[in-house]
């Protein structure tokens, strides 16, 4: 079976299904247009939108079809991670058990993106944060000072303790472990890695609530009724954010990013252990705007000491429109204000990203 997307004489664009099975005439049949969320992992969740059905009795090996509106934005996506494809799906009622079913991809046209000339996409949403700890520390208010320690504590208290047990299990037989068994997940035997897997995991959750409390140095956020970006949106920079610090600021640089991310699924581990991981990778990022400050008193409005405006223009160029396939599964556009300091944890404000018009990503050709 083959199927494309083409027009009719009369200009229309349609959808054609060519060589179906000859011994599905006269049974009774399902179409289904279908976008596929194709996941690059040896384990990886597949995930399909259904975007069109056509219940129909077979006539002939061809069929065509009107083409949906939901299969908007259309075009071939082949990323790192995941690959968006649209998919002719025709299932035919001919067995008492077993249905015949029948796939097909319809190639799609690629669409042209304006290189952006940036850091790799992870560097630009998760940007290496350099910090002094001890300077951090002690910028933050007391309440916050006790929070962080005590987390210190306890989580080097707890690796601590799971390392034993890690190091016990490993050397008594089976019957005598404590936690960790011998059996195979996760792609090893030894309970001294999965202890080590272990301590790993708490540590970023551990980290993510003392993150949280380093960057209480400042109160900072996106100012009460920031536009949804569009192409040609520009705005000032001072208008997009307000912030006030404890302490001074040095050295610091206000920036504002974009990337798309793709989402999806894979399964780890195996029988009862077997667990299903969700990821959203950055790619294709792009510098919308970027600042040096020298300084800023405490106490001060940050608004006051940016200035410049930024252009969301290049996020349409650069980026792909999304797809949300579904919550987990699909391309994604973010984009974010940054507050990268030196010596303390950096502040990162989420801009609004949900409900941009697909249309927006598509250049506006001269008449």
């Amino acid at each position: 079976m083959r199927a494309r997307i083409d027009r009719t004489p009369s200009g229309e664009e349609r959808v054609f299904i060519d060589d179906m099975p000859s011994a599905a005439v006269g049974h009774q049949a399902v179409f289904k247009l279908l976008r596929q969320v194709y996941v690059h992992d040896s384990r990886g969740i597949h995930y399909y939108q259904e975007l069109s059905r056509h219940d129909f009795t077979v006539q002939g090996t061809t069929l065509e079809l009107p083409l949906p509106e939901t299969i908007e934005p259309r075009f071939a996506y082949r990323g790192d991670d995941v690959s968006i494809r649209l998919m002719a799906r025709l299932e035919v009622d001919d067995g008492v058990l077993f249905d015949t079913t029948a796939d097909a991809e319809i190639e799609l046209p690629e669409l042209p993106r304006t290189a952006a000339h940036s850091p790799a996409s992870n560097d630009l949403i998760e940007p290496k944060d350099h910090y002094s700890l001890g300077a951090n520390i002690a910028a933050i208010p007391l309440r916050n000072k006790i929070l962080v320690l005590g987390l210190l504590v306890i989580g080097g208290l707890l690796a601590l303790v799971n390392a034993a047990i890690g190091v016990h299990d490993e050397l008594v037989p089976e019957a005598a472990t404590v936690f960790y068994d011998h059996h195979g997940s996760d792609g090893s035997e030894s309970p001294i890695m999965k202890s080590l897997a272990g301590s790993g995991g708490l540590s970023v959750t551990l980290w993510l609530i003392i993150r949280a409390q380093l960057r209480r140095y400042m109160h900072i956020k996106m100012k009460d009724g920031q536009q949804l970006p569009y192409r040609g949106l520009t705005v000032s920079i001072g208008d997009m954010l307000e912030g006030v610090s404890r302490v001074p600021l040095e050295k610091i640089t206000i920036r504002v990013v974009a990337v798309n991310l793709e989402k999806g699924q894979y399964k780890r581990g195996s029988g009862t252990k077997e667990r299903t991981i969700s990821f959203s990778t950055p790619k294709h990022g792009v510098i919308l705007f970027e600042q040096f400050i020298p300084y800023v008193p405490a106490r001060m409005p940050l608004q006051h000491y940016v200035q410049g405006y930024v252009d969301f223009t290049p996020m349409f160029d650069c980026l792909y429109p999304p797809i949300d396939a579904s919550s987990s599964h699909g391309l994604a556009v973010d984009w974010e204000v940054q507050l990268l300091h030196p010596l303390f944890v950096d502040q990162e404000l989420k801009g609004k990203a949900a409900g941009i018009d697909w249309r927006e990503f598509y250049r506006n050709e001269p008449e």
